[in-house]
């Protein structure tokens, strides 16, 4: 994809977030990179944009970032519609009517009203709180307003009221024309999924790889989290087309890797799963083959299913291709080309394996 064009998504994204959490707005970079990722962005699209995203973002991972006030101007004037407009009129009037009140009465200098105040006023005219809150949030991203200490009050100190901006748009035949926001649209149920996930307890990722890590910490294994990471950032970056080989490693390595870190929770919970005596031995004896087999087990509380199990079981057999002896035994005429669609379909089966066992654990969490 373009690059211009990946910068409009993640600027959509970050817009989109004032919709959905309008008192924090905003998204940090792994935030903007597990929504690209949704929409099928890679990662090196990503970085390459980033950069004209927003300026403050190096080394600051979990800041969120915000667009330069000029980019808010269109969102927080009314002047100018969009489509699908999100912005509620009655609630821009009414945060300008309030300040306009205490202009008359105070004077521009004087003239503020505490947030909370306005919130609780507009509730009682029946305007939505969340609506008010976009409203303040697009007025001071954009320069309208200021404020200090939960004090909002217009930016500039100038004498007088100003217009309701229902107002400005009927004057303004600007107005009557619609800006469309076709990518605001395409990423708003991802940011909104996103946002949601930094208080309601599940993964930050909702992309399997990166959940998996996250849950590494609760299962005992958190000082393997640089390795998985390192092996999912391997396996993004290689070719299936010219590294077909690679891919199909690697996938397997995070099948394995996956069920070996559940087998001792599994082992605890008495439910069948990784049942096998062969489990109890030093890990360093345990097979890929035997732990899909494992995982397999158990009944209603297997980690895999029928289906699950026989992809797995595929990238098993494909795989073994790295060990020449198993090679000589079973194609002593010469063993037949990896194809790029068979590691295409190792990075399938891993995603599968993994958010089988993610499923898993939210049935039987680990403590």
């Amino acid at each position: 994809m373009p690059l211009g064009e990946v910068v409009q998504i993640l600027q959509a994204a970050i817009e989109a977030s004032v919709y959905v959490a309008p008192t924090e707005p905003g998204l940090t970079v792994p935030e903007l990179y597990e929504v690209g990722k949704r929409i099928g962005l890679k990662e090196g699209e990503i970085g390459d944009a980033l950069p004209q995203v927003a300026t403050l973002y190096f080394g600051r991972p979990n800041q969120r970032l915000l667009l330069p006030e000029q980019m808010w101007h269109f969102a927080g004037n009314l002047i100018f519609a969009e489509e699908p407009d999100l912005r509620n009129v009655a609630a821009f009037d009414f945060v300008v009517a309030q300040l306009n009140e205490l202009v008359r009465e105070v004077g521009a200098g004087r003239a503020k009203i505490d947030r909370s105040v306005m919130l609780d006023r507009a509730q009682a005219q029946s305007i939505s709180r969340h609506d008010l809150e976009i409203a303040i949030t697009l007025m001071l991203l954009s320069g309208q307003l200021t404020e200090d200490d939960g004090a909002l009050r217009f930016r500039a100190a100038q004498g007088g009221e100003r217009p309701l901006p229902s107002a400005s748009r009927n004057q303004a035949r600007v107005g009557h024309m619609r800006q469309p926001k076709p990518a605001r649209t395409r990423v708003m149920s991802h940011v909104k999924d996103v946002i949601e996930r930094r208080t309601d307890g599940r993964p930050k990722s909702a992309e399997p790889f990166g959940a998996f890590a996250e849950r590494l910490e609760k299962l005992g294994y958190g000082h393997f989290r640089l390795w998985w990471s390192q092996t999912v950032a391997e396996l993004g970056r290689t070719d299936s087309a010219s590294s077909p080989l690679s891919a199909l490693v690697l996938a397997a390595a995070l099948v394995e890797g996956a069920l070996t870190f559940v087998v001792r929770h599994a082992q605890s919970l008495g439910l069948g799963v990784f049942g096998s005596t062969d489990f109890t031995r030093d890990p360093r004896t345990w097979r890929i083959d035997d732990l899909v087999a494992g995982a397999a087990r158990g009944g209603g509380a297997a980690i895999l299913d029928l289906q699950t199990k026989n992809r797995a079981d595929g990238l098993v057999c494909t795989r073994q291709r790295i060990h020449a002896g198993r090679m000589l035994s079973e194609f002593p005429a010469g063993v037949p080309d990896l194809r790029p669609e068979e590691a295409r379909e190792a990075k399938t089966v891993a995603e599968q394996v993994v958010r089988r066992v993610l499923d898993w654990l939210e049935r039987y969490p680990s403590t």
